[in-house]
């Protein structure tokens, strides 16, 4: 069977399609795959150090020429359909899957979707009118029996890093609390000038490990033997969730499922209106899980009580670890793999 994967636009579309792929393989190992994503480095990038296939489909977002792109969209996307000649779509969403997605249809091709957030955005909602599977990572009121409740997959060995390995690759000796700040898989330049603002006051009680994202890093803090910053994580990432004892990070779909899967205590900073408020939607469902949600207008001034308080409360953190694992689905993958299973059998 022929698969073809598609979703872009961040690492949290693609790398959680990759852990299906491989789960995938394992149930078909004569099976064949090839991913379409959107032109950003990152896309491309993780596919290349994944030694997967891949096209890229410059998709346009919502805009007064959008009906004009989205025709030219389409006719790329048949080609890519008539070059792959695919048995299945599995399309992990974002804009880049709507063209591809709709192309497939007419050509009566059958499609899965997994829509990670607790929302879901333009694209995904019309892909799901065409859709014969729809899996969830959030839980759902949906009760179609062509809606499941999946849980969001996870990237393989993503919660198999070393603690020592953690701490090596960030200088530090391990005698205080690690806080891991991330951004996502672009970064977020607001969260990034905070943590530089208040470094010298978070240092006083904690290391950091700060994630900055691609084009992001600050050049006036260089790492220090408490502070090591890095631009992009990707085989470092485990380790860096093996060894903190704190995360600070944007409330996207892909990082809670990270997150929850490491039983790691967090504070969410949801990216807000942007994809119908999602990463809002999800920061609320996360606090009902242990999680902290912090607005991003009152991160500045409450970064450094929550912090020092959470990092002064080994108990509470370790409470905290436990109620965020609720939120993780370890078979995820698996259960989306044989859903498409499933509809190639039907």
């Amino acid at each position: 069977m022929n698969i073809l994967f598609v979703g872009g636009g961040s690492v949290g579309h693609i790398a959680p399609a990759v852990a299906v792929w491989e789960e995938y393989k394992k149930l078909n190992p004569d099976s064949q795959a090839h991913f379409v994503c959107s032109p950003r480095p990152n896309d491309a990038q993780f596919l290349q150090d994944n030694h997967l296939d891949f096209s890229v489909l410059n998709a346009p977002r919502m805009s007064v020429l959008f009906p004009f792109k989205f025709l030219k969209t389409v006719r790329e996307a048949q080609q890519i359909l008539e070059t792959q000649k695919p048995d299945i779509i599995f399309s992990k969403g974002s804009y880049v899957s709507l063209p591809l997605c709709f192309a497939a249809k007419k050509k009566q091709i059958p499609i899965v979707l997994h829509e990670s957030d607790s929302v879901s955005g333009h694209a995904n909602k019309m892909v799901a009118k065409w859709a014969d599977y729809i899996c969830t990572g959030f839980p759902t009121t949906d009760n179609r029996q062509s809606t499941l409740h999946t849980g969001n997959p996870l990237r393989s060995g993503v919660t198999k890093g070393s603690k020592e390995d953690g701490l090596r690759i960030a200088g530090f000796d391990g005698t205080k609390p690690v806080l891991l700040v991330s951004g996502g898989s672009q970064g977020a330049q607001s969260i990034n000038e905070v943590i530089i603002n208040q470094l010298d006051d978070l240092l006083l009680r904690c290391d950091v490990i700060h994630i900055t994202g691609r084009g992001k890093a600050d050049t006036r803090h260089p790492t220090t033997d408490h502070y090591y910053q890095i631009e992009f994580a990707n085989e470092e990432l485990a380790h860096f969730y093996a060894c903190t004892d704190l995360a600070l990070c944007r409330a996207g779909a892909g990082s809670i499922a990270e997150l929850a899967a490491n039983g790691i205590p967090s504070i969410l900073v949801p990216l807000r209106g942007v994809g119908h408020d999602h990463q809002y939607a999800n920061a609320k469902i996360a606090a009902e899980h242990g999680c902290i949600h912090l607005e991003q207008s009152d991160l500045s001034k409450k970064l450094l009580t929550t912090v020092h308080a959470l990092i002064a409360d080994t108990q509470n953190r370790e409470k905290m670890g436990e109620e965020i694992r609720s939120l993780h689905k370890s078979d995820a993958a698996l259960q989306i793999a044989k859903i498409i299973a499933h509809t190639l059998d039907s």
